[in-house]
C-alpha cells in the first residue's frame, strides 16, 4: 500500500510540474499533493517528519507573519497570505519525503527534463516565427508562456531548473544518456533566458555557469558547450533591438529604474524607518504606501492622486523588512544560513542545486517576494529542488 501511496505522490508531482505553465492551476495540484501526503503522515503517525530542521524555521517564520495581524491594516490579508505560504512549506515537506530515492528523484529529473525541452521547444519557435505551437504571438520581442501573451511563468522556474541539471551535470554517477539529456535541457533554458527579458537572472548564471562546467566530469565538453552558448546569445540579441535596450540597462541600472523601482525602494525604506522592528504587517505594504511616498520620489507606478499602487517593494530584503521588520529577516537569514550549512557540507553538487535559493532570495532580483503568492511559492520551491539535491547526495534516507 505504501509502494501504491509512493507512486501516486509521484505522478501528482509530475502533474504539478506541469501545471506550472497553465495559469494559477499549480495551487490546487499543490493543495491536493499536500492533502495526500497528510493523510499517510497522519494514518501512518510519521511524526518525526515534522522535525525537519527548514520546516520548522518556515514554519516558525509563517507563525509570525500570521501574527502580524495583530498590528495590519488589512488582518485578513495577512491572515490569508500566510496560510497561503504555510501551504507552500507543507509542499516542501511533501515532495522532500516523497522523492527519497536515487531512483525516484531520477525518474522526477527525467520529467523536468523533457517537459524543459518542450517549453524551450516552444520558445525558439515563438522567437523564430512570431507563433508557439499554440498560437500565442510573441509579446514585443519577449517570448511568452504557452496559453498567455502576458505571463512568463517559465522565467520564474528556469533559474530553478538550472540548479536542478547543473548539479546533476556535476554527478559522476550518470550515464551518458542522462548527461546529454540534461546538457540538452540545460542549454535550451539558458538559451531561452536572455528571450524573455530576464535580466537578474543573467548576472547570477555568470557565476554558476563557469563553476558548473568545471566541476561536470564532461569538463572539456562543457565548456565546449558554454562557448557555443555565449555565442549563441550573442548572435540572438543582436536580431532583437528590445533584447539589446534591455540589456543596455545593465550598465545604468539605477537611471534605468529612475521612475518605476528605485520610487518603490524609496517608498519601502521610508517604511522601514518608521517600523523596524515588525514593519507593517504581512502583505501591507499595499495598504500603507501612500503614507510614506513622496512626491519627490517621482513614480510612476504609486500616484496617491489616481490610486495607482505598487503591490510590494518588488526587491526580497526590502520586502521582508518593510512588512515584518527586523524580526521577519531574522527568520530569513536563519534559513539562508541553514541552508548554506547543508551545502557545504554535503558538497559540491548540492552547492550548486543551492542556486535556484540564492536567486531567489538575491538581492538582484526585483521579482520574487514573500508577500506575492506566485512569487512566494517558487521560492520555496527553490528550496523544495534543493532539499531533492540534497536527498540525491546520500546513500540511505532515514525517515
Amino acid at each position: 500500500m505504501l509502494y501504491d501511496k509512493n507512486k501516486v505522490m509521484e505522478y501528482l508531482l509530475y502533474l504539478l510540474s506541469l501545471s506550472f505553465f497553465v495559469g494559477k492551476s499549480y495551487k490546487v495540484v499543490a493543495g491536493l499533493v499536500v492533502i495526500v501526503f497528510l493523510i499517510d503522515v497522519f494514518k501512518n503517525k510519521r511524526w518525526e517528519i515534522f522535525k525537519d530542521q527548514i520546516f520548522i524555521i518556515l514554519a516558525l517564520w509563517c507563525i509570525y507573519l500570521f501574527c502580524s495581524a495583530l498590528w495590519a491594516e488589512n488582518y485578513i490579508r495577512t491572515m490569508i497570505g500566510s496560510l497561503e505560504v504555510f501551504l507552500w512549506c507543507l509542499l516542501y515537506l511533501s515532495v522532500k519525503y516523497t522523492l527519497t530515492t536515487n531512483e525516484q528523484i531520477d525518474r522526477f529529473l527525467r520529467v523536468q527534463s523533457v517537459l524543459a525541452i518542450f517549453i524551450v521547444f516552444n520558445i525558439v519557435t515563438q522567437f523564430i516565427f512570431g507563433f508557439n505551437i499554440f498560437g500565442i504571438p510573441i509579446q514585443g520581442a519577449r517570448v511568452t508562456d504557452l496559453f498567455s501573451g502576458h505571463d512568463r511563468m517559465f522565467s520564474y522556474i528556469f533559474p530553478l531548473w538550472v540548479a536542478l541539471f547543473g548539479a546533476m551535470l556535476a554527478s559522476r554517477e550518470q550515464t551518458k544518456k542522462r548527461y546529454i539529456l540534461y546538457a540538452i535541457a540545460l542549454f535550451g533554458i539558458l538559451l531561452s533566458i536572455p528571450l524573455s527579458g530576464s535580466r537578474g537572472a543573467l548576472l547570477l548564471l555568470v557565476l554558476f555557469l563557469p563553476l558548473i562546467a568545471w566541476v561536470t566530469p564532461l569538463r572539456k565538453w562543457a565548456f565546449i558547450v558554454l562557448g557555443a552558448l555565449v555565442v549563441s546569445s550573442v548572435l540572438m540579441v543582436s536580431t532583437s533591438s528590445v533584447l539589446q535596450a534591455r540589456l543596455k540597462t545593465l550598465a545604468h541600472p539605477f537611471e534605468n529604474q529612475r521612475h518605476t523601482r528605485i520610487p518603490i525602494w524609496l517608498t519601502a525604506i521610508e517604511m522601514i524607518k518608521d517600523n523596524p522592528i515588525v514593519g507593517v504587517g504581512f502583505k501591507n505594504f499595499r495598504e500603507r504606501e501612500f503614507e510614506y511616498y513622496k512626491d519627490s520620489f517621482d513614480s510612476i507606478e504609486i500616484n496617491p492622486k489616481t490610486g495607482a499602487k505598487a503591490s510590494h517593494a518588488h526587491n526580497p530584503w526590502l520586502d521582508i523588512l518593510s512588512e515584518q521588520g527586523v524580526i521577519g529577516a531574522c527568520f530569513a537569514l536563519l534559513l539562508l544560513f541553514t541552508i548554506a550549512k547543508m551545502a557545504y557540507k554535503a558538497g559540491t553538487i548540492a552547492f550548486i542545486g543551492s542556486m535556484g535559493v540564492w536567486y531567489s532570495f538575491s538581492i538582484l532580483n526585483a521579482g520574487f517576494v514573500i508577500s506575492s503568492g506566485t512569487w512566494s511559492f517558487f521560492m520555496i520551491l527553490s528550496i523544495t529542488f534543493f532539499s531533492i539535491i540534497v536527498n540525491y547526495t546520500k546513500s540511505e534516507y532515514p525517515i
